[in-house]
């Protein structure tokens, strides 16, 4: 199984990339003894690359971005877009 999410991290806050429906809310970073992770962070099955591609393409639609002088449509921001490989053996 194939999962992915994505965040960004703008201002020093931690946002959804993929929650339209709450896109200004603000995200945990969490530790506990498996890990740093993200509390309430969204994530997607995805059963081929074009689907993968598909939720990093909405994603980037959400991104701060802004004018520089040296670039018209510069992020304002870092994102993390994490893809998550699950298996398993199967018994003979």
């Amino acid at each position: 199984m194939v999962r992915v999410s994505y965040l960004e991290i703008y201002q020093e806050e931690i946002r959804d990339l993929m929650n339209k429906k709450n896109a200004t809310a603000k995200l945990e970073l969490k530790d506990k003894d498996t890990g740093v992770y993200v509390k309430d962070l969204s994530t997607y099955v995805v059963k081929t690359p074009q689907d993968m591609l598909k939720v990093f393409e909405e994603g980037n639609l959400m991104r701060h971005v802004g004018a520089t002088n040296m670039n018209e449509h510069s992020s304002r921001s870092h994102s993390v877009f994490t893809i998550t490989v699950e298996s398993s053996e199967v018994d003979e």
